[in-house]
């Protein structure tokens, strides 16, 4: 019952997936960290500048200030 819980606290994000480009991407949550990880290639590409944003979002920027991922801090309480 509390996986299904879980689960369910994620559909919270769907809104905001379905504004993201259309490819295959990765989600990884670290709960003790409470931090959850977005990456929009798999593998994941390596960042060449970051931003934080007000509300705790680092936005990971690649060649060409492409957006490869993003950090989303705090997430639990989202």
């Amino acid at each position: 019952m509390a996986l299904t819980q879980e689960a369910l606290s994620y559909l919270k994000f769907i809104p905001l997936l379905q504004e993201l480009p259309r490819r295959p991407f990765s989600l990884l949550y670290d709960a003790e960290a409470d931090v959850l990880y977005i990456d929009f290639y798999n593998p994941p590409q390596s960042s060449d500048d970051t931003e934080l944003t007000d509300d705790d979002i680092v936005i990971r920027y690649g060649q060409g200030d492409e957006v490869v991922g993003l950090t989303v801090l705090n997430a639990s309480s989202r």
